[in-house]
């Protein structure tokens, strides 16, 4: 069963561990999960309110 999910964050958790650091994807894009791969940079014209589904063509607004 599919389920739609909704990120509310556009951008990754900066976690530092010991002297590693590491970014925690909060968009729910990256293809790296759980670790941020960049595909957060498609969400920065996101009109605040709106909903969009992502997927391997692009965005649509819903």
């Amino acid at each position: 069963m599919a389920r739609l999910v909704k990120h509310a964050e556009k951008g990754p958790y900066k976690l530092e561990v010991g002297e590693e650091t590491y970014f925690i994807c909060q968009c729910g894009l990256s293809k790296n999960k759980p670790f941020c791969d960049g595909s957060h940079k498609r969400t920065k014209d996101e009109e605040e309110g709106k909903l969009y589904i992502y997927d391997e063509k692009g965005r649509v607004e819903i």
